[in-house]
This record gives C-alpha cells, structure tokens and sequence, in this order.
C-alpha cells in the first residue's frame, strides 16, 4: 500500500492570476469554499500540547483545535463565537497576519520540536480557516456578539482607530464601560486603512467589522487631531481612563539625497493611493507621481504593500533590502506574490545614496551588495559590504518603506510622560504610562509591528484599564 499524504496534502487558498491582479485593487486571495475549508479542517490533528504550539504561537492565543473541530461539525456559527473569545476580527486577522511565523509555523505537521527539524508536511492552512469563518458570518448577515455586562458608569477614551484602539474598545464595551474613540482621521481602521492596500485587505471587511463595534455602543469622534483638536490633558480631565494608540504613522529617512523630487516615505505613498484614491488620478484630486520606475527600500510588510501598490498603478517596481528573504519580516508567500506579479527584488542590497540630476530629481539609487557576517545583537546575521560592489539602480522615484517612528503630536511635550530612546511611549507590563490614568499601545509603544500585535496589546490594555476603573466599585 502507498503512504498516506493526508497531512502533507495542504489545500492552497485559490488566488487571482498574476497577470489579472497586478493590474486591480480587487483583493487576490479568493478564500476556501465550505468543501476546501471542512478538508482542509480535517487535516488537524487536535494536539494535546496545542497550547504549547499553535496557541502559543498566536500572539492573543486563539482556541485554534478548538474553532477547527467546529468546522468539522460543521458548525461554522461556534467555530466563529471560539474565534472571537480572543480575536474579535476573524476576518481581518485571516488575511493579515504573518500566520508561517506565528500559529502555521508552530503546527506539528510542520515542524517536530521534539527532533527539533521540520517535517516534510505542511501546517494546517489557520489563517485561510480563520478567514472562511469570519467571511462566512459577515456574509450570511447573521449578527453575533458577546454578551455585555451592565454599565459601570465609567468612561474611557481611545486615541486612535487602528488595531489596538479597536481592540481595546471592543473589551471595554463588553466589559460594560462607554468608550469614545478620537481619530485623526475621517474613517476608523487606522494602518488597515491607509496602509493595507484592498489587494490584501477587503475595505468591505473592515466596514463591516467597524460597524460592529458601533452597534455595540462605542462613539467616533472624526477629524480630532489629538494635541491640536483637543489636547491629552483634556482627555485626561474629561475621562477615567485614556488609551493612547496613535500607531507609527511617521516616516523615517536619514540617507544622502533624500531632499530630492520623487523621494516618498511609504506612507505618503500608501496614505495617497489607499485613502485618497490616487490611482484614480485625475477623478480623484490626490496624485502619486512615482515616474516609470520605482525603487523600494525594505524588506518588511511595508514594503510588500509598497510593491502591491506600485504594481497596481503600472510602474515598473524593484526592491532592495540589504539582508536575505530568509530573514526578512514579510510573508513568505508575499514575496512569491509579488515576483509572479513582475517585481524585482534584489536581495543582499544595501542602498547608500539617491542619486538626482541638476534639476533635483532622483535619477537612480546607488547601493552595494552585501554579504552575510555573524549574528547581530537581534541573532541574525549581519551583512557586510562586498568590496568593489557599488553599483546604479536607475529609477524616477525612492519609496523609504523602513524606519517607521510614532508621530508625537498627541503627546509631545507632555510633562511626565517617558519615553523610551526610541521615541516610543515607555509602558510596563500591564500596558501602563508614567502618568496615572493613561494607557498605551500598539505601534506607539512597539515601533511598528504586525495587525495581531497590535490587537493584543489592545486587549492585554483594556484588562489592565478594566482592573484599574473598577478597583474603587469593587472596595
């Protein structure tokens, strides 16, 4: 008899053509059908240790044997109430997260801690499974929520409507405190807005999972550019508690010539095209003007979506990250996402100069191979320069999709807040600032990280707020 491949026999998420894609906004990953989705279901072996694995490997620790084993009951509403007891955006979290690094890459199918090698499987398809469940609710119209407690009387405002800000909310309205959110800008989402192109992330997801929150009771407050609008203090005065989440929206450059024309920081460039529609340019007023070919410097999330965008809009798209894929923070399957689609990535490629002509336009980027040396302080290997390897990439425009920093108008300034050498707000454990009252989370206070980071810096902060408003009711 042959072996079995039932485990190794993953069922891939149909996708767009790469010839098709690159040339829309329509999101490309398809989704499972309710037959992949119970297959694909049935590949799980339920571990035992799972806590130890895939759990743990989920930064807000989703049940994830347990909303799989409904799916193969076929019971799609409990496999989604087992999702949201820790995520409340299936949805979101399916198409976004880094799942080869976090729970797929702690699935036993592939990898054996015990011999400590991979296996010749492949994970369970988490994320994909996640996705099915979330896009099943949303679309079948069926509404569910977690019971709420009754109201505390206590009110809490949230800076910022991106993950964290949303994911704090949604605890502290099931926890039954008021919660307004004030955002910048005139729709909530934050990063998953304005820097997740629709390719990847559905603006139809996103909308719905929102208004969610809005039937649940939380209060938006738009265009509130907090230290401008309304200050810190005021909030402070105003509420019991405030959860500072404003992300990591500015831009860091710091290389020679980055003065010139056709520079661009990678949210400038998201912002323009996923917020203000600029790949409709003229029908709509905000224009990119990245030339006939772009240059991105990175090699994370950032600037995979930098590529998607550029791509989308027909411009011929290289990268350059100076350290290998294999230890790069994007997708695996980003990268093969974005070369089928026509990028050119050259890896092991550390720029060194924009090079611009005497009008003060870029021309081309100078950059030297490098080479890998011994591991950094971070453990991985650092690269060195290859003698004798500069060498010209010739483009109209740099995209910068690196450094990104918190922007500090909300809080700069502020007498008694810490913060730490990086610019980012100084929390501890349970999420709390220097000053009595004020919260923290998310990009803010890690630098720039991934969408389910930063969800579980919202929900560790929203328990942490919840302790603290209550500890005078419970005395």
């Amino acid at each position: 008899m042959g072996k079995s491949i039932r485990y190794t026999d993953r069922n891939h998420e149909p996708m767009l053509p790469p010839q098709e894609r690159n040339k829309t906004f329509r999101e490309y990953a398809l989704g499972f059908s309710v037959s992949i989705a119970l297959d694909e279901a049935k590949r799980c072996l339920f571990c035992k240790d799972a806590d130890k694995r895939c759990i743990k490997g989920c930064p807000v620790n989703v049940d994830i044997p347990g909303f799989i084993r409904k799916i193969t009951e076929g019971d799609l509403i409990g496999a989604y109430r087992k999702i949201i007891e820790t995520d409340p955006f299936p949805s979101i979290c399916g198409r976004v997260c880094p799942q080869e690094r976090q729970c797929e890459g702690s699935c036993i199918l592939y990898y054996d801690t015990v011999r400590g090698k991979k296996n010749k499987g492949l994970p369970v398809s988490i994320g994909a499974l996640e996705k099915f469940v979330g896009d099943f609710v949303r679309v079948s119209g069926i509404e569910i929520y977690e019971e709420l407690k009754e109201p505390t009387g206590k009110k809490v405002a949230i800076i910022g409507a991106g993950p964290a800000g949303l994911a704090c909310a949604y605890d502290l309205l099931k926890w039954g405190h008021e919660v307004h959110i004030y955002e910048a800008l005139q729709k909530a989402g934050g990063v998953m807005l304005y820097g997740i192109p629709p390719a990847r992330l559905d603006r139809e997801v996103l909308e719905w999972e929102i208004s969610r929150l809005e039937k649940m009771g939380v209060k938006f407050f738009f265009g509130y550019v907090v230290g401008r609008t309304i200050s810190l203090r005021e909030l402070l005065e105003s509420y019991d508690a405030v959860f500072l989440s404003v992300g990591a929206g500015r831009g860091s450059l710091g290389i020679k010539g980055d003065h010139l024309v056709g520079v661009y920081s990678a949210i400038e460039v998201l912002t323009r095209t996923n917020l203000m529609r600029a790949w409709d340019f003229p029908q709509a007023s905000t224009p990119v003007n990245l030339g006939r070919r772009t240059v991105i410097i990175g090699g994370g999330f950032t600037a995979v979506d930098c590529a998607i965008t550029a791509l989308r809009l027909g411009i011929e798209t290289h990268i350059v990250y100076r350290r290998t894929r294999e230890t790069s923070s994007a997708r695996d399957e980003e990268w093969d996402h974005i070369k089928e689609e026509g990028a050119v990535i050259h890896w092991l490629t550390q720029p060194i100069e924009i090079i611009g002509d005497e009008g003060g336009r870029v021309t081309g980027v100078k950059c030297i191979k490098m080479q890998l040396g011994e591991p950094d302080e971070s453990g991985r290997p650092k690269p060195v320069p290859v003698p004798n390897s500069e060498h010209i990439i010739e483009c109209d425009s740099v995209i910068f999709a690196i450094g990104q920093k918190p922007n500090p108008i909300a809080y700069d300034g502020f007498e008694g807040l810490e913060l730490t050498k990086w610019g980012t707000v100084k929390v501890d454990e349970q999420f709390r600032t220097s000053i009595p009252g004020l919260f923290a989370g998310g990009d803010v206070v890690n630098g720039g990280d991934t969408v389910v980071r930063a969800v579980s810096h919202g929900r560790k902060a929203a328990k942490a707020i919840d302790e603290y408003l209550m500890k005078e009711v419970r005395r």
